[in-house]
């Protein structure tokens, strides 16, 4: 008795499972993520989450900032996930609000900002600024 029980109840939670999974794979529209996904790099993945532009401006970033330098945004909405997903691929560089060593100007074109230089480019919106002076 207890054995059927068991098994009726595991086929159902199964039953109800399976059809879960589906609705969210098929009627939300994620199989293409999800299969995206599976067909990825780590690196791949990581961009496809980020969004690619994004993901290529970090890692271009990460790669010429000098060690343990501070930086600051230009063209990331403040507190938004991808100032989250910045500070995350771009430690051990720490963000600082006022007068950083780096400003990191993405989607601006060519801004003007007082006592900051270019420093480096990835394309014409996608630029860092360096501070003037003894960094």
């Amino acid at each position: 008795m207890k054995g059927n029980i068991f098994k009726i109840t595991l086929g159902i939670w199964l039953i109800l499972w399976v059809s879960f999974i589906t609705r969210e794979l098929f009627r939300k529209g994620y199989f293409y993520d999800y299969k995206a996904l599976i067909f990825r790099s780590l690196e791949g993945k990581r961009s496809y989450v980020t969004g690619d532009r994004f993901y290529e401006f970090l890692t271009f970033c990460n790669e010429r900032l000098p060690p343990l330098a501070n930086y600051g945004w230009v063209g990331v909405e403040p507190e938004s996930v991808d100032m989250r997903r910045a500070a995350y691929y771009l430690y051990p560089h720490l963000e600082k609000k006022d007068y950083p060593d780096f400003i990191l100007v993405y989607d601006k074109p060519m801004i003007a900002k007082a006592g900051y230089e270019t420093f480096i480019r990835l394309d014409y919106v996608r630029y860092i600024l360096k501070r003037k002076g003894d960094i």
